[in-house]
């Protein structure tokens, strides 16, 4: 006899092929979730109903194969990462297997990091009850400093229903018209306006809160009335939805890079005080955190959350409001419209000083110079990234000295 009749093989099917799921257990979880209405059913009812309509899903990788993916992808991440942040990145490569394979993997392949993990088990708990009814309620916003003095600049949008990292930026110092851009603007061309954004009191956030409160009407649907605010700016601590996402930042992005670059300050190889050294520093740092914090991106959004969707998935219901074609203004726009109402704004800076500056057709030179030693001598910047991520700081460090000796060779001729 036919088994969940109300099911359809195909929307089944594509959860396979999409690689929304990896198991039959994966799957029943979100077919129950997506329909609560449905009586629930077991992973053998389940797998009757796939044997039925002759659906198959991916084999498991075996022992030595997941084995061998867990050691590329903590090369590439670092041992930071426990098994739901491993699996969520293996989950953006299109590699699935549960936690529990990851981890006894991750104790074979990298067993100092699996220990250093299990002494450092407390993680940063939300203080108090947080409520979001979908995803495109909120939209939380925030920045990080903690690599300022060397001319890097964390910023990232966070979705408050799911914690999905809408959009971050890295940048030589924080400005509102690249925030806008590439953050705020961004995000609402991917997804659609929000219901609220909510940032703290920093004056980075006042162009993008600006146009959220200039396109507020948008967000009225059709016989309905809209009392919330466009957007708040609270206290840090009550912006707890980014706030803890920093933590996992600065483990797998931002203190292996500040550790670098301290060593070098300590090896007498860097001076705070010489600000072609901190340019340098700038250039170098933020091509390395782009890498490292893109991967963290891609592994947050494809994590398991206990009794919740994976984040991405929340995609797939969004409450946002789509604005018409050409509503959104562009960041010179915005800029202007800002301004005119006699707002303040300061364009995007270069962090320290370009020994070049006074000459584009030199710095081209030397951009391309240093580019080309990164990808001959120095195996590429992918590669830089992994060694800064697994704690072997040689090679960011021999990078930033190429590129001021680099750039002190084109500036002599």
């Amino acid at each position: 006899m036919p088994v969940l009749q109300w099911l359809n093989p195909d929307y089944v099917q594509g959860l396979f092929e999409s690689g929304i799921c990896s198991t039959v257990e994966e799957a029943r979880n979100y077919i129950c979730e997506s329909y609560p209405q449905q009586k629930s059913f077991t992973s053998h009812t389940l797998l009757i109903f796939l044997n039925q309509n002759e659906i198959s899903y991916k084999k498991p990788l075996s022992k030595e194969e997941l084995e061998e993916q867990v050691r590329i992808a903590t090369s590439e991440i670092g041992g930071v990462a426990g098994r739901k942040a491993m699996q969520g990145y293996l989950r953006s490569k299109n590699i699935h297997a549960s936690q529990e394979r990851i981890s006894n993997a991750q104790k074979i392949v990298g067993q100092v990091y699996f220990e250093n993990r299990r002494q450092d088990a407390q993680r940063q708990l939300n203080p108090r009850p947080y409520h979001a009814t979908c995803f495109g309620y909120n939209l939380h916003f925030d920045q990080n400093e903690k690599l300022v003095e060397y001319g890097i600049v964390f910023v990232m949008a966070v979705d408050g229903k799911s914690a999905f990292i809408t959009r971050a930026s890295i940048m030589p110092r924080k400005n509102n018209i690249t925030i806008y851009d590439q953050v705020f603007a961004a995000s609402v061309v991917d997804f659609g306006l929000w219901d609220q954004t909510i940032q703290d009191c920093g004056r980075e956030f006042f162009l993008s809160i600006f146009i959220q409160d200039y396109l507020k009407d948008f967000r009225v649907k059709p016989n309905t009335e809209r009392s919330r605010p466009p957007f708040r700016q609270v206290t840090s601590c009550k912006n707890n939805r980014v706030e803890r996402v920093w933590q996992e930042v600065n483990a797998r992005v931002g203190f292996p890079i500040k550790f670098a670059f301290v060593e070098m300050e300590e090896n007498n190889m860097l001076s705070r005080l010489d600000l072609t050294h901190m340019f340098a520093t700038s250039i170098v740092g933020c091509s390395v955190a782009r890498v490292l914090y893109q991967r963290f991106i891609d592994g947050w959004n494809n994590r398991s959350v206990p009794k919740k969707l994976i984040p991405a998935q929340y995609i797939l219901s969004k409450g946002n409001f789509i604005l018409p074609a050409g509503t959104l203004p562009t960041a010179a726009a915005a800029a202007e419209l800002y301004r005119n109402c006699d707002g303040r704004l300061t364009d995007e800076s270069q962090f320290g000083k370009d020994l070049l500056s006074a000459s584009p057709e030199k710095q081209e030179r030397r951009d391309a110079m240093f580019w080309e030693e990164i990808n001959t001598t120095f195996g590429g910047i992918e590669n830089i990234a992994n060694y800064t991520t697994n704690n072997q700081y040689h090679l960011l460090q021999q990078a930033v000295i190429k590129f001021i000796e680099i750039g002190l060779f084109v500036a002599s001729q």
